[in-house]
């Protein structure tokens, strides 16, 4: 596969090309940047904390009160924030390319370890009713400084300041992955500002080539992704370390899971060892997702009661019951009454396959995604309702019986097996879930194999970050309505 930024051997590996001059990786301004991110982090710490004092000093005036005793309440606020921040620095958090949201679970983590080491003082110094808004202000800290850092991340990129051009030497679906996976977190700074056929560039005799795909693309570094070709990743690695070229490698995609694995290495010795251990064997972590549902379903569905109520009323006026249970394949294959709002007529069934005589690339549709974009069974009101997708709300009540979890795969029918060849296994390994990543990916405008893969992945990759990061990233999704049909 050629790329339009592919340069042409003869111009891109020349040794008129090459200086002593140019083998220096171009400057980025790494500690302004560096700078502003901890400002951005302490201006987050100043602002929980001032947030706190001026709704106490408001509660206290409200309530004719005695104003809180800033000194007494707050000492070892700045303290804890400034210790917090110094471990993230040396976490690399101010210096490092991290993905959002792995970004934001280290700086979670660290924020849960700095509350309970504040708990643990108060406890022991009896203290712990005065230091309740120094715990609250250090719970605010992670929420305002993800927001200051991205927005400070923001305002970087735009100018060009966190900007690092890198290189591409990769052909084929590694390397179509690997452009994905960057151009999905635009905040991470990469930009590809060319691609190179790595077989094309090995047959050169020139020892410094890769130093000139740099200078001549003005990149900062190398990323290689060659699809899993071991002898000339090989080769490109050892032309990288002889030459001190700055440089990164992507396995092929698929090879094994993004997330759920961990690095072991020894001293010594060139071997990296990768450990996999599945999150949904790990029965804590089970237990913390099952509180999770239960506890939030119930809370939803109290909030949500006047939803319900709502379409009770609408129901009035339509023929047939409120709700529809939908036989669904469940964790361990079993099968259950998915519930939803009842959003078609009574006889379904009949007018989809008088729509299937009378248009025939509907029923296409339908064989091939199961769903259909203008679905002559829909009512009006059901219409609406799953343009919201409100019409899952009844789901709520499936999570609370265990049937199914606030995140996860969508539910699926016994037709819908044959899509999923050998990985179906995977998706009876963990309940079906409310929301999930189909939902927050564009749900019916991507592919069911796409769906698939999205459900292989959370599988693989399973977290309780993972499915808080999930559960985030639906409010923007059902509000702006991608891919509901």
């Amino acid at each position: 596969m050629s790329s339009s930024n592919e340069l042409p051997v003869s111009q891109a590996i020349t040794t008129d090309d090459i200086d002593v001059s140019s083998r220096s990786q171009p400057k980025l301004p790494t500690l302004t940047c560096s700078l502003l991110f901890v400002g951005a982090d302490l201006a987050a710490a100043t602002l929980a904390q001032a947030l706190v004092i001026g709704t106490q000093l408001v509660l206290s005036t409200y309530r004719a009160a005695t104003p809180p005793n800033v000194t007494e309440d707050f000492f070892i606020v700045p303290i804890v924030l400034g210790a917090l921040i110094f471990c993230l620095a040396l976490r690399g958090r101010y210096t490092r390319r991290t993905p959002f949201w792995a970004e934001a679970s280290q700086l979670f983590l660290a924020s849960g370890w700095a509350i309970g080491a504040q708990c643990l003082a108060a406890f022991f110094s009896h203290d712990l009713g005065n230091q309740i808004p120094g715990v609250i202000a250090v719970a605010l800290f992670p929420l305002l400084a993800t927001l200051a850092n991205s927005l400070a991340k923001g305002l970087l990129v735009q100018v060009g300041a966190w900007r690092l051009p890198i290189v591409l030497i990769g052909e084929g679906n590694a390397a179509l992955a690997v452009e994905a996976a960057l151009a999905s977190d635009p905040a991470l700074g990469y930009a590809v500002v060319g691609r190179v056929d790595p077989q094309r560039i090995l047959t050169l005799s020139n020892s410094a080539f890769l130093w000139a795909i740099l200078k001549r693309h003005q990149a900062a570094q190398i990323l290689f992704a060659t699809d899993n070709d071991t002898l000339l990743q090989r080769q490109l690695i050892d032309a990288a370390l002889r030459d001190k070229v700055p440089f990164a490698i992507a396995p092929g995609p698929h090879v094994m899971p993004a997330l759920a694995w961990q690095t072991t290495r020894f001293f010594s010795q060139d071997v990296v060892m990768l450990s996999f251990r599945h999150g949904t064997s790990c029965r804590l972590a089970q237990a913390v997702k099952t509180a999770i549902d239960v506890l939030a379903a119930m809370v939803l569905l109290i909030l949500s009661s006047p939803i319900f109520l709502v379409a009770a009323l609408f129901n009035l006026f339509s023929d047939g019951p409120l709700f529809f249970a939908h036989p669904r394949l469940g964790i361990g294959g079993r099968i259950f009454p998915c519930l939803k709002f009842r959003t078609m007529v009574v006889n379904g069934d009949r007018v989809l396959n008088e729509a299937f005589e009378r248009n025939p690339a509907l029923k296409a549709e339908w064989d091939a995604t199961q769903k259909l974009r203008d679905d002559p069974r829909v009512t009006p009101f059901g219409r609406f309702l799953r343009k919201t997708s409100l019409d899952e709300l009844p789901q709520l009540i499936n999570v609370i019986r265990r049937q199914m979890s606030l995140v996860g795969p969508r539910p699926i029918v016994q037709n819908e097996v044959r899509f999923y060849g050998d990985d179906i296994a995977r998706y009876f390994n963990t309940r079906p879930g409310v929301t999930g990543l189909w939902q927050v990916s564009g749900r019916s405008n991507t592919s069911y194999a796409r769906r698939v893969q999205l459900d292989v992945w959370y599988v693989n990759n399973w977290s309780v970050w993972l499915d808080i990061a999930v559960l985030l990233k639906t409010l923007p999704a059902v509000l702006g309505r991608r891919g509901a049909h």
